[in-house]
């Protein structure tokens, strides 16, 4: 366009994509266990873009070179041809359910090799997406990006845990999980497929009211007159005996890996049915919290996993996870209202209810124990309350309170937490940008930590009636390496529902690296 006789000149192009506060990254199954399509992938520059800088530059040019035609000297480190064309442990930025469907366009129809009476035999991972895209709200543009990983079936509850030693140098090695870490944006891990391999296989339904039989009448030719409904069922459609899911040996792997190397990031799970169904209805399993705490070396890191009960279901849809629309709801809140507030008594998008349903009382017991739980309230589900199993604060900062300050239920709270991830990353990522761009002398790193937390002030995020009330930045010494070292300690005072953040900040230029420590505070002397 030439505006102003042809002296001005505007070429309209389309705007970057606004970032997403919270990203998701999902693993699960994607049957059959056939290639996907891998075409679509390789013809989408921007998707291979993102790809490639998360370290998988191997994966991109071979999609790269199939689809021109070329070809690559052998062999390519990394994931073989058939998994690759498979898009097996390749991480997919997803930006709608049709781009998945698109990609995957048998995930939600085609069986698994794993069935049982209450989770079928269909995937979660398909419904997980549907979920987690579903409740946007009319005139709000919302963004959300979600990262999916296709795990192959045959590898079973091992295909979602960590490596035992992987090598964090060569990315082309990695599993699935250890790739789902190498998001850096990510805040919620879900892995739904594994909620689903441990769900009791013979667990049975509630019982089915019987009718009486209807009377004779004529039908025309084809018509259907039975619901498929049968007392009795074959022998082949029968599930494998039941085996008592090893929460403890799936869990302890998950918390300390994240806790170690991504302490910024959260995985929702749903605790599991029991064996035993608790009159008609099946119950959470009991040993959930005692199998967590006595895994060893866990302790402090259950505050990595937010524990969801019970599952949904509806008219039209299997039982299935809530994982995938709770991260959809806390990703919608923390783009609108920001990553400090919660997701509870909120309500989910319309479609699916709690189930089994929970009564008040129950909820209150559950909520008490470390689960998140979902009620049903008008019609529509909604969380209770965003509870974690151990409280944020350190075991060594709760033994030296009083009793009756250790037991308050705020250090409980998920969104907390949730919110310490946020503030990581974006100091983390703050660190980054001026790592090799300023001196330890210069004032330019100070003044953007304060910008930043002035703008969380004015957004909400802080307590206090001014800035200097709500947060306080002092520069520390570094030691021997004060020449090329930035070292900040950094206290907030955040609305919800804390009393005091503790933040050390260090930029160091001599060995390359940004590193931001972040621990709460019960005293309330601050804010």
């Amino acid at each position: 366009m030439l505006l102003a006789d042809r002296r001005i000149a505007l070429d309209a192009r389309p705007a970057p994509a606004r970032p997403a506060p919270l990203e998701v990254v999902m693993l699960g199954h994607c049957p059959p266990e056939g290639p996907a399509r891998w075409d679509r992938v390789a013809r989408d520059e921007p998707m291979l873009a993102e790809i490639a800088a998360l370290g998988f530059t191997g994966e991109v040019a071979r999609l790269r070179a199939w689809q021109r035609g070329t070809s690559l000297p052998a062999p390519q480190p990394g994931l073989s041809d058939d998994e690759l064309r498979a898009l097996q442990h390749l991480p997919l930025p997803i930006r709608s359910l049709g781009h998945y469907q698109t990609l995957f366009p048998q995930a939600f129809s085609a069986p698994t090799a794993q069935a049982s009476r209450l989770a079928g035999n269909t995937a979660w991972l398909p419904w997980a997406v549907q979920d987690f895209f579903d409740g946007n709200e009319p005139g709000y543009e919302e963004t959300r990006t979600l990262w999916v990983l296709r795990v192959p079936e045959s590898a079973g509850v091992a295909g979602f845990l960590p490596q035992v030693r992987p090598d964090l140098a060569a990315p082309a090695g990695l599993g699935a999980f250890d790739r789902a870490l190498a998001v850096p944006r990510a805040g919620l891990l879900l892995l739904p497929d594994l909620e689903r391999l441990q769900v009791p296989a013979r667990l049975p339904d509630v019982p089915r009211l019987r009718l009486p039989n209807p009377e004779p009448v004529f039908l025309p030719l084809g018509s259907a007159s039975d619901d498929g409904h049968r007392e009795r069922r074959l022998a082949t459609e029968m599930p494998t005996a039941d085996v008592s899911p090893d929460l403890a040996a799936s869990l302890a792997p998950i918390a300390r890996t994240l806790a170690r190397r991504r302490p910024d990031l959260m995985c929702l799970m749903s605790v599991p049915f029991a064996v035993q169904a608790a009159g008609e209805l099946p119950a959470p399993a009991a040993p959930w919290l005692a199998l967590a705490q006595q895994a060893a070396g866990l302790g402090d890191a259950l505050r990595q996993v937010q524990w969801l009960y019970p599952y949904l279901r509806g008219p039209g849809r299997p039982l299935v996870s809530a994982s995938g629309m709770v991260a959809g709801l806390q990703a919608r809140v923390a783009q609108r209202f920001g990553p400090w507030r919660s997701a509870a008594a909120r309500a989910l998008p319309a479609g699916a209810l709690p189930w089994p349903p929970a009564s008040a009382q129950q909820a209150a017991a559950w909520r008490a124990a470390g689960l998140s739980v979902l009620v049903q309230r008008n019609g529509r589900a909604m969380l209770d309350d965003e509870a974690l199993p151990v409280p944020v604060l350190p075991s060594a900062d709760l033994a030296n309170m009083p009793r009756a300050q250790r037991a308050r239920a705020d250090w409980r709270s998920a969104e907390v937490q949730r919110f310490m991830g946020w503030l990581r990353r974006e100091l983390q990522a703050l660190g980054e940008r001026l790592l090799f761009d300023v001196d330890a002398q210069d004032p330019r790193p100070e003044q953007a930590l304060r910008h930043f937390f002035t703008q969380l002030h004015a957004a909400g995020a802080l307590r206090g009636a001014r800035p200097e009330q709500a947060f306080r930045i002092q520069a520390v010494a570094a030691g021997d390496s004060a020449e090329s070292t930035l070292a900040f300690e950094i206290e907030l005072a955040p609305a919800f529902p804390i009393d005091l953040i503790r933040i050390s900040f260090v930029h160091d230029r001599a060995d390359g690296t940004a590193r931001v420590d972040a621990r709460l505070d019960g005293d309330t002397g601050h804010g």
